[in-house]
């Protein structure tokens, strides 16, 4: 099949599914000689109207994993802004290093009942949100040339196609299961949905920073200390904020994040599925 425009298509508060998606977009046009162009669409003003793709394009499709699946704020915009029309598409998730459950099968169902025809798929660690130590460094160098190698490997099987490929096997439950529960340090588990970011005053440049960065438009502009909507504690405003004001205290969350950094240090190794 022939493939006239690479697409790394994402969403990314902190950045491991840009960079493993960028990865993967780049090898894949390198190795099937097509351009690359990117979609973006972590901030709220980038996530309207309907984009399409054809029979031309192969999307690159990332989203990160939580509690086991596709971000529940975010998957009506992936099950309604995008038509695929007959592109190719890879769909990646990438996790925090405990496990990618049913989120890679989810996504790839998502884009096949949107017109696009899975043709590999790739599930990816990258650094756990909550952390600054669960998955450090993820994707690591190690994680880009196994990335970079399963791009080869996906650019022939699409070189090979001769006609429409069905569904890529993944691996996770189909249809997909219930949300992964967290758990705190008791084996209990964690309700923090309510916990919103606080902010250190004496620290705050109110520089805007946190807002702007806010991938669902809750923190306000006039006054950084406010979430005024809801919080999917993606911590992005936590990673980006220049003077380190922004922090979670929730003792639930605060509880899940120990479990998690005392349970999974263990390296997990990226899923690739042909």
């Amino acid at each position: 099949m022939d493939v006239e425009r690479v697409w790394q298509v994402y969403f990314s508060p902190t950045g491991g599914v840009e960079r493993a998606t960028a990865v993967l977009a780049e090898e894949l046009g390198r190795a099937l000689g097509a351009p690359v162009e990117t979609f973006d669409f972590t901030l709220p003003q980038a996530r309207t109207g309907t984009r399409r793709y054809g029979p031309g394009d192969l999307v690159v499709f990332g989203t990160p994993v939580y509690a086991g699946r596709v971000p529940n704020k975010i998957l009506p915009f992936v099950q309604e802004g995008f038509l695929g029309e007959g592109a190719l598409a890879v769909p990646v998730a990438v996790f925090g290093n405990r496990s990618f459950d049913d989120a890679l099968a989810e996504l790839r169902n998502t884009l096949e009942s949107r017109g696009f025809h899975t043709v590999a798929g790739a599930a990816v660690a990258a650094r756990h949100a909550f952390s600054q130590t669960l998955a450090a460094g993820r994707p690591d160098g190690a994680d880009l040339e196994a990335l970079r190698a399963f791009a080869r490997r996906a650019a022939d099987k699409v070189r090979a196609a001769e006609e429409t490929p069905p569904p890529v096997a993944v691996a996770g439950r189909d249809p997909v299961g219930p949300y992964y529960t967290p758990l705190g340090l008791d084996g209990q588990p964690a309700v923090f949905l309510k916990a919103k970011p606080k902010t250190r005053e004496d620290l705050c440049l109110r520089c805007g920073l946190c807002a702007r960065s806010c991938p669902m438009g809750s923190i306000s502009r006039e006054d950084p200390a406010r979430v005024t909507g809801v919080c999917i504690k993606c911590q992005a405003c936590v990673r980006r904020c220049p003077a380190g004001a922004k922090y979670f205290d929730d003792p639930a969350f605060l509880s899940h994040k120990a479990m998690l950094e005392q349970t999974y240090a263990a390296r997990k190794e990226p899923a690739f599925f042909l």
